[in-house]
Order: C-alpha cells, then structure tokens, then sequence
C-alpha cells in the first residue's frame, strides 16, 4: 500500500521517510492508510492516488486522483511610474500595475480619484507564468487622456487573491498642468442704452501664473490686464459686440467671448427723403431704414388717416396719382421706448408756383425788399423780375440788388429784390416770374408805401395827451359838481343827484358813438374832423335842486375814465389807410416778417416733422403779411386766423388791378371791392367797437 503524488510513488512506510511533512495515519487492522500533510506547501499542489499492490489471488488496485490545489498570495502591486506623475492636460497617460508570484495569478482593477473602478475599456490585463509551472504574474494597463479634473488625484490600483484576508493597494497622485479654464460673467442679462456693463473674468490654471487680456471684436483693449472690464453708459454701437477675456500661462492660452444685446430706442440709420417727386403713373418706394433692439415694429400712414397702409420697411406705390400725392408718415416703435417717426412729401411733377403775398409795402428812402417764393418740382430753372415789361436785374450802381436762396428740403426758392435808398418811381407793380420744364408762372407783386415810423409817434402823443386832458377834466368836474351838492342837501340827497349825473353822462357817451360813425370817401384821414359833445351834470341841473326820482338808475352806469379812454382807443385805431407798426429793426425788410416756414401756404394740410397732429393755427411773434386779406391779427395774442375762402379768389382781383397799372392800396378801395371791411384793415381786437368820425 502507497500514495503517489502526480504519479510518483511516496513509500509504504507509513512515516514515509523523504517526505517528513507526509505521513500515513490509522492502523493496520483498520486498514486505514490516510495520507496526512503538514505545513502545506507550493509543491504539495498535485494530484495524490492510493495504491493498492497484487498479491495472489488478487490483482492491484488504485483510487481515483485526489486534487490539492494549493493557493499563494501575490506580492504586493507595484506601480510601474511611481507614486508620482506629471504631466499635461490633453496628453495620453498610461498607468501599468504589476502583481507578481500569485496563484492564482492577482485580480487587478483601477480606481479612479473619487475611488469608483475605470472603465474595462480603457484597461488592458495580462498574466505571465513563472518556471515552476504554478505561479504567475499579473498586469493591468489603463490609458487615459490627462485633464484639468486629473489634477491633484490619488489613483489606487487594487490586487485581489484567494489567498489574501483583504485586498492589496498600491497608490499614485498625478500632478496636471493644464492652460487657463476661463468663466467669463456679466453683471446684468438685461442691458439698456447708457446702462453701466461689468464683466468679471474668473480663470483656473496650473501654473497659477496667469496674464488677462481683453477685447472687443478681436480688438485688443489696451493697457487692460485686470480681472475685470467695465464699459461705462453703454451705446448702441455696442450691441452685437464681442467682448472677450484672454487668459494665458506657461501651457497655453484660453479665450472666453459674450455677445452684447444692448437694448436700445428705434433710430433712423440714414435720413429718409423730405420731399420726392414722382411722374404720374410711376412706381414709388419709399424707405424706412429704422434700427433699434429689439427690432422696432414700423408702420405706414398717409396725411392724417389712421389707415396703416403697410407693417414693412418699404412701401410701395404701385401707380402714383394725384390723389396719392401728399405726406407719407412712417411710425417706429420699441416697446419700453419712446416713439419715432419721419415724413417724406410726395409731390406729381408739373410747373412751379408762386407763393408770395402779391401786395408788399416800403418806406420811400429806406431799402425795400420784394420777395417772391417759389414751390417747384422739379427744380425751377431761375427766378426772374420784372418792371414794366423790363427785366430787373442786379446792379449796384443803380442799389438794386437780387438775393435768391434754395430750400431743398421743402422744394422752395426765394429770390428777393433789394432795393436801397427807395425813390417814388421804385414804388408800383412788379412781375416775378419763374419756369421748369413743364411749365411757368408769375405773380404781380405790388409795391406800395408804407407810412413812417414818426407819424405814429406823433399820433400816439396826440392820443396819450387828449387821454390825459380829458380824464383831468372829467375828475375835476366830478369833485366840483359833488362838493356843491353837499351845500344843499343831506346824505341822501347826494346820492340822487350822482344817479342822475350817472344817467345823463351815460346818454351822452352813447350819443358820442352814435355821432362819430365811419363815413369812408376814399380820401385822405388828414383833413377829418372829430367832433365829440360831452355834456356835464350841471347843465342838467340849472336849478340846484335834489332829484327824488331814481327809478331810472339801474339801467344806466357811471361814467368813468375807462370810457373816455376806449373812445379815445377807437379813435387811434381809425384811418383811411393802412398803418402798418415799425421801428429801427423793422424799416429794412419791407414792412412785413419774412416767412418762418416757406411751406406753410402750400402745404396748409400738412405740419412740419416737430408739429404732428396740429393744425389750423400757425403762431407768429410778428405781424406776418399774406395773399389773404381778409385776416386780423391779436396783438394779445400774436395768432393769425385766416379765412380759407379767400386763400385763392383773392389773389386774381390783386393781380387785376395790379396789371391795370392801378394797384389797390387805399383802405377804401379795398373795401369797395369787398376785399375786407373796415374793422379789418388794422393791427387790432375786431371788437374794438365803433367809431365817432366825421368827414
């Protein structure tokens, strides 16, 4: 009886001499042959088969194999690199542990920096078999690509073994340079115009030697090299830019960009056209070339309907007619702003027009001034002046002097004839005539004169002291007629008497204005005659007796200097003729105001840009001479009326007269030919009330 171990026979003994960590134990008579092993060993690693030899009459026999598998624990991992690593962010790592004379060989797995076990597929295992034929060598390689988050990590590679309690660690810490890691901020999401933006540049690298640089729109801002970039009351021309920061070290150089929305009013990128003309039947766009953020919602009106003709930036006119002549409004708005808008005139081609009052005045001696404006589409050729069939032209030996000025953004040219040291034969009728190429027109301007400045000095004496003597005579009778009636009678009897002296003084104002009504002959107002009968309170009572009866007082008021004064105001106010008020500043342009806005008289329905939405009054701080007569000027309120019926029929009676070489400019005539009345043809109040004259 033996044991065999991988086939080789052990011995019958049962101490098995050669093998003193192997015996047989049990007995004989048992027949127990167990094989007993101490202090197992590598080599005791086989397979082991009881033998059992022939003897006679039997034949031998063996048991089946008996597997010992003997386990040894690997040596400790090793790293390969170390327990240290630097390297570069963006760089391919390549870690390799080792674990030696395992037998089984060891199980090696990586863990990553938070402890959590890498991925299979970016290792790679293998074993290798020692001599002996029972141990072998383990390794597991891990390829990786180094980045800013390996930086400062401690990466384990863990052995695993049957023959270990626990598992066995081995360590290694990766140091990783990497460039800057840019976070680029801003201190607001929501930008205005003139709203004050901070960016703040926040950067991470290793190295820690950082150098910052800004930009805008790929444009270094010089001598800026901080971690922060402020752009004080923001403009418009920022939205859309690209603000950067730029962070650099040793290994390389990140950039962080914001895109600016800079939320702004609409505004016009160019200046749209004031006035077009057109021929009729053309096509006709008009551009609203409008900018603003958010973008800025555009709307068409035409003259002042409400009708939104269209929402984009281009209208169309497909066909132009007269009755789409007229002012083009375009409307931008954004929300949170206030709104814009902008007009273009649209004006049909034809001949030019006149637009001038077609009667001017002029203080003989003094220089006079013509003027004559033009509305044209297309331009007028040039403006020319006549005088009795000859052309009137510039000439300083003579004073005559013509100035023209253009108005483009209207369609207005004014030429005006200067005439210095004005003599009696200057004074008269005048042609301005002017041309393009679809036509001409003219205007008969007449050229009167105008009364000088000292007249009215004169008169406004006159007045002022006729104002003055009369109210010291009324208060001198007054106080008189009162201290004689206290002689008479008592308290109550005073008052009679003032009623009655009320009653009679009143009378007797109304008898004044009835007496003095306008008789106009058409002559001169020097030789009329004013005659006013005022009568006092003692020649209505001869007797110097008390009045008992006062029935008849209430009906009438005490004359007091406030009348004498408005009688004496209405007299000023009459004169046969038109006075027209000047002074040292005045004398030189004529008599009249030039035209503030040339355009006015054509374009009556339309306002100006500034003035939408107004209309009907045009406000003068002088007084502004027109074509239209039959107009009154509020020296209170320095306002204008005009009366538009007369804005045309006017001006062919002017012209009338003015050809027949008889130009209307005595006040009479013009009421005669019912051109304006008299309470019209003066610089006042029209409830002035009437006058007291005789002629």
């Amino acid at each position: 009886m033996q044991w065999t171990r991988d086939g080789f026979g052990l011995g019958s003994d049962r101490d098995l001499i050669g093998f003193p960590r192997y015996s047989m134990t049990g007995s004989d008579d048992e027949g127990d042959f167990s094989l007993q092993i101490v202090n197992v060993q590598l080599e005791d690693d086989a397979l082991f088969q009881c033998q059992v030899g022939a003897s006679e009459g039997a034949k031998g026999i063996r048991s089946r194999d008996a597997v010992i598998t003997v386990s040894l624990p690997p040596e400790p991992p090793k790293i390969v690199q170390g327990d240290n690593l630097k390297t570069t962010a963006g760089m391919t790592v390549e870690l390799t542990c080792e674990s030696h004379s395992g037998k089984p060989p060891a199980e090696l797995t990586w863990l990553d920096g938070d402890g959590n076990p890498v991925s299979s597929s970016s290792t790679q295992s293998s074993t290798q078999l020692l001599s002996d034929g029972k141990r072998a060598n383990a390794m597991l390689k891990w390829t990786f690509q180094a980045s800013r988050e390996h930086n400062g990590k401690t990466f384990i590679c863990r052995s695993e073994n049957p023959a270990l309690s626990k598992p066995q660690k081995s360590l290694i810490k990766i140091e990783v340079k990497y460039p800057p890691d840019v976070k680029l901020t801003v201190n607001s999401t929501n930008i205005g115009e003139f709203d004050d933006v901070r960016f703040t540049c926040e950067a991470s690298a290793n190295p820690a030697d950082i150098v910052y640089k800004w930009y805008k729109n790929n444009e270094v801002v010089v001598g800026d090299y901080s971690t922060t970039f402020e752009i004080r009351k923001i403009s418009r021309n920022y939205n859309k830019a690209e603000i950067s920061c730029e962070v650099s070290n040793s290994v390389g150089t990140t950039k962080a960009t914001h895109t600016l929305d800079v939320h702004f009013g609409p505004a016009f990128k160019s200046a749209p056209e004031k006035v077009l003309s057109a021929d009729i039947g053309s096509e006709v766009k008009l551009n609203c070339d409008v900018d603003g953020n958010p973008k800025p919602k555009v709307v068409w009106l035409f003259n002042s309907s409400p009708k939104v003709l269209s929402t984009e930036r281009e209208l169309i006119i497909p066909e132009m007619t007269y009755e789409k002549s007229g002012k083009y409004i375009c409307r931008a708005a954004v929300e949170g702003f206030p709104e814009i808008w902008t007009s273009t005139l649209v004006f049909i081609k034809g001949p030019p027009r006149v637009k001038s009052s077609p009667f001017q005045f002029g203080v003989e001696g003094e220089t006079v001034k013509l003027e004559c404006v033009v509305h044209f589409i297309p331009p007028a050729r040039n403006i020319t002046w006549f005088r009795n069939t000859q052309n009137v032209k510039s000439d300083i030996n003579r004073g005559i002097e013509i100035i023209e000025e253009e108005f483009p953004s209207q369609s207005l040219l004014r030429s005006t004839l200067v005439i210095h040291k004005s003599r009696k034969e200057h004074f008269g009728a005048y042609n301005c005539s002017v041309s393009n190429e679809f036509g001409n027109n003219y205007l008969i301007i007449t050229l009167s004169k105008q009364k000088s400045f000292p007249m009215l000095i004169i008169v406004a004496a006159i007045i002022g002291g006729v104002v003055a003597v009369v109210s010291v005579t009324i208060i001198v009778i007054l106080c008189m007629k009162r201290k004689s009636n206290s002689d008479d009678c008592d308290y109550g009897h005073d008052m009679k008497k003032e009623a009655v002296v009320s009653n009679t003084t009143s009378s007797s104002i109304g008898k004044l204005h009835s007496h003095h009504s306008v008789m106009d002959t058409g002559s001169s107002g020097a030789d009329s005659d004013l005659k006013v009968e005022i009568r006092t309170a003692s020649s209505l009572s001869e007797h110097g007796q008390c009045w008992d009866d006062l029935n008849d007082m209430s009906s009438e008021r005490n004359l007091t200097a406030n009348d004498i004064a408005q009688v004496v105001e209405n007299i000023y106010n009459y004169t046969s003729e038109p006075i027209f008020q000047t002074n040292k500043e005045t004398q030189n342009n004529n008599g009249f105001i030039p035209y503030v806005d040339l355009s006015r008289e054509y374009l009556s329905g339309h306002t100006s840009s500034s003035q939408l939405g107004q209309q009907g009054t045009l406000q003068h701080a002088s007084i502004v001479m027109t074509s239209n007569r039959d107009s009154y000027i509020d020296p209170h309120y320095g306002t204008l009326s005009i009366d538009p019926r007369y804005r045309n029929s006017n001006y062919s009676a002017y012209s009338r007269a003015a050809s027949n070489g008889s130009p209307v400019t005595s006040a009479s005539a013009l009421v005669s030919a019912g051109v304006y009345s008299a309470n019209q043809r003066y610089i006042t109040s029209p409830s002035s009330g009437t006058l007291a004259t005789h002629v």
